[in-house]
């Protein structure tokens, strides 16, 4: 069976391939939409392996799209992104299945198997109530993110209820269905599952999904509106702003928080989502190493590219450290850039010791800038997210210029092993420009990124 794998990093998708062919599929590669576009017209695929980081493309449009013009190839989408909304986006752009960095390579090829026995048989389509997901296939069940471990027994009464999602089905229905007893037995065993389910399914935090109808029996699904006695029949509730708490941003505490601990938090989850990437490869090579000679077929080259996979992976986890670390401003309130950046780049030796990562300077004399946390954790931010998306050796140059409104830094990016254009600046940065700028609101700075070329400036006010 032919796979179409679409993922721009070229290191990932080395072992990804791999592995995939060591089970015995033919496995072809894309590193941008117009690569996948080509793929598709040249031949049919069973199935399209899709990174939500196709480059400058997202994902989700891609997907979208291509759902839109009649593709019904089932398309498994890999992404670092955990949140439930972000799986759940994807399921209703038409994928068939989401799996989540870093991810086992062996768990892959599983998910690979199971959706193209669904596509070959319906039956064991995945059935989805809310944020309640059941796989026939591989018998997992998931809430939101949440694995759920079931008894056999128990996901057998789960299936038939998600089968029929909605209707409400009787005590005696489920015995005969899921026990083969004979009608009107008496016996309590579908009520003691039942409790066991909900007890499994239903947290309290969590909306109930397995409902009781009094004398009759279960429903599976949200709770059935009830109509108050000044509601039209009929008429729908209207939920207004009124009805609904203010939520916190997905991973955020309740309680209120500054607009730049927020910030932070923000620039974390961002990095994490690159750390995912070389963390997946590296778990990958490691299951190849292990699989029987046979079937892992690595190069010589495999163990270099491993080795700066892992160092990428420690740089990003030491970036994230950075990046929470409080650090006190300077006594005067001013430091030397070089000095700033000596201090920043100690988080990313593992790098710049490997010649992973160059860092040249452009300015005269000392310049002097604003001794800040938000200006380290700004620079700490932007050395994250260049390591984070570009797998290749880096030249990192940064330069400072007087101006009449302060210093002006400007960081430029370069491939350090070959002539080849790395993703500019909007590509790498545009997401994150809200957040980084309320950190510069700190120092009365702006960002400004270049579109089209692999470089940016920072505008520092002076004092």
């Amino acid at each position: 069976m032919a796979i179409l794998l679409a993922d721009d990093d070229a290191q990932l998708a080395t072992f990804l391939s791999k592995s995939l062919e060591s089970e015995g599929y033919s496995v072809h590669t894309a590193p941008d939409e117009a690569a996948v576009l080509s793929e598709l017209k040249r031949q049919n695929y069973q199935l399209i392996i899709l990174d939500l980081n196709l480059g400058k493309t997202d994902g989700v449009k891609l997907l979208e799209d291509l759902r839109t013009h009649g593709l019904g190839t089932p398309v498994m989408v890999l992404s670092a992104r955990d949140r439930v909304t972000d799986r759940i986006q994807s399921l209703n752009s038409g994928a068939d299945d989401y799996v989540t960095k870093p991810f086992s390579f062996q768990e892959l090829a599983a998910r690979v198997k199971a959706v193209l026995r669904r596509k070959a048989d319906p039956s064991l389509s995945v059935l989805r109530v809310e944020d309640l997901e059941l796989d026939p296939g591989l018998r997992k069940v998931h809430r939101g993110m949440r694995e759920i471990r079931l008894s056999p027994k128990e996901f057998e009464l789960l299936h038939l209820l998600m089968r029929r999602a909605g209707e409400v089905i009787g005590r005696q229905e489920l015995l005969r269905e899921c026990w083969g007893a004979e009608p009107e037995t008496d016996s309590n065993l579908v009520d003691v599952y039942v409790n066991y389910l909900r007890k499994k399914v239903d947290t309290p935090e969590e909306t109930k999904l397995i409902q009781t109808v009094r004398g009759t029996g279960y429903r599976l699904g949200p709770p059935a509106h009830v109509q108050t006695a000044d509601e039209p029949a009929g008429a729908a509730h209207a939920i207004t702003a009124e009805d609904t708490p203010a939520l916190s941003a997905p991973g955020e505490p309740a309680a209120p928080r500054s607009a730049l601990q927020a910030a932070i938090s923000a620039l974390v989850h961002s990095v994490s989502h690159d750390l995912a990437q070389p963390l997946t490869t590296v778990r990958g090579f490691l299951e190849m190493q292990a699989m029987p000679a046979s079937k892992a077929v690595l190069k010589a080259g495999d163990l270099e590219m491993i080795e700066q996979q892992a160092d990428r992976a420690i740089a990003l986890a030491k970036g994230i450290s950075a990046l929470v670390r409080d650090t006190p401003p300077g006594i005067n309130g001013r430091v030397e850039l070089d000095l700033m950046l000596n201090e920043v780049l100690v988080d990313f030796s593992t790098l710049t010791h490997s010649r992973l990562l160059m860092v040249r300077r452009e300015w005269e004399d000392a310049p002097q800038v604003s001794s800040s946390p938000a200006l380290r954790q700004v620079l700490v931010f932007l050395i994250c997210k260049l390591v984070g998306r570009n797998t290749r050796p880096l030249v990192l140059t940064v330069a400072a210029e007087e101006k009449d409104h302060g210093m002006e830094i400007g960081i430029r990016w370069a491939a350090g092993d070959a002539p080849v254009a790395l993703a500019d600046a909007v590509s790498v940065f545009k997401k994150d420009v809200p957040t980084l700028r309320i950190l510069l609101e700190e120092l009365h700075g702006e960002i400004f990124l270049s579109e089209g070329h692999s470089e940016l400036s920072l505008a520092i006010p002076g004092e």
